[in-house]
């Protein structure tokens, strides 16, 4: 028995660079973070049948695996050539299409436990392409490298991304007691809402190969403000992270009508008006999980409005592991 755990993310700065239509012309940059909502790959090889068997909100089993109706899971079999007598199950802190980067987590965390059952010991770095490589080339996925790298490195994460696709990965220096104050003031809830980012994403590459000039000036900013953002962290100004989350908020809206709604629009103006400073719906936009930077003793206001209009809150901490097996138990193991 195999089981892995991988986090989920939230982005902070520089979204959507990550993208090949961007960064193959201009470079991209990347500041995330992993927090402690997960996703739970199991892995088992029962020894009755060859058959290989899938559950997760649907069950399948199947003789082979071009017969699964799971793009991802098919995928990473065909990849690995894990192709008979093996069971995947997968349990989530958080449903997909809610912004956290959930599939990403999935493939991530599912090719680590098929990399651990074939003996291979590979690199952060190699899972986190080849997690890339799967949604990007083998399932025709309009996805960037964020959400891959997240899962596989973890904590306060910067990736710099060369027009060759080469992504230098780095810890930001962000100290603990910034860590707890990011904490106790970013809140994050649940709007209740779920949506594929595939379409979103897609009208952001098109322009960009287009060369759409508002679209790339809009990355820039994008990018300009990632970095800015960084900075602010770094030097333990978070009401200017704060600041800067709004800024990044008004920019994202301008890329895509799908972003946001009246509802999310107001809702924002109104939390604005008690004390925060910055927010924006996490990931591609058009809903999951709304994240709001609040000035100190803000957050009961905050928390109030966000009950109004039933929208659930999430705690959650800084997850500093990335990927990692946390059951590696062969059947033989302590067997007389």
């Amino acid at each position: 028995m195999i089981l892995t755990r991988t986090p989920f993310r939230l982005p902070l700065g520089g979204g959507s660079t990550d993208l090949p239509g961007y960064y193959e012309k201009h470079g991209g940059f990347i500041f995330s973070v992993t927090i402690n909502l997960y996703m739970y790959i199991g892995l088992n090889r029962p020894p009755a049948d060859d058959l290989i068997r899938l559950k997760y909100r649907d069950s399948e089993e199947v003789e082979k695996i071009a017969d699964l109706k799971h793009n991802i899971a098919r995928a990473a079999l065909q990849r690995t050539g894990v192709a008979k007598m093996v069971e995947i199950s997968s349990m989530a802190d958080v449903s997909d299409g809610t912004g956290l980067g959930s599939s990403a987590s999935y493939l991530v965390g599912l090719l680590n436990a098929l990399h651990i059952l074939k003996g291979e010991n590979i690199s952060r770095r190699q899972l986190a392409e080849e997690a890339f490589e799967i949604a990007t080339e083998d399932l025709g996925l309009p996805d960037g490298k964020q959400d891959f790298y997240l899962a596989a490195f973890g904590n306060f994460c910067i990736l710099d991304i060369a027009q060759d696709g080469s992504v230098m990965v780095s810890p930001a220096k962000v100290s603990r007691g910034t860590q707890q104050e990011f904490e106790k003031r970013t809140l994050l809830f649940y709007t209740g809402l779920r949506r594929s980012s595939v379409d979103i994403l897609q009208e952001q590459q098109v322009k960009l190969k287009a060369s759409d000039f508002d679209a790339l000036t809009l990355k820039h900013e994008i990018k300009r403000i990632g970095q800015e953002i960084l900075r602010s962290m770094e030097a333990n100004d978070l009401d200017k992270f704060g600041r800067l989350m709004d800024e990044h908020w008004q920019v994202k809206r301008r890329m895509s009508q799908k972003m946001s709604n009246d509802s999310f629009d107001e809702l924002y103006d109104k939390v604005k008006s008690v004390g925060v400073l910055g927010g924006k719906i996490v990931g591609a936009g058009g809903g999951g999980f709304f994240l709001v930077y609040c000035q100190d003793g803000s957050q009961t206001a905050v928390r109030k409005i966000f009950a109004d209009y039933s929208m659930r809150e999430i705690d959650y901490r800084v997850d500093a592991g990335g990927t990692q097996v946390i059951l590696h138990r062969p059947r033989s193991l302590n067997t007389i």
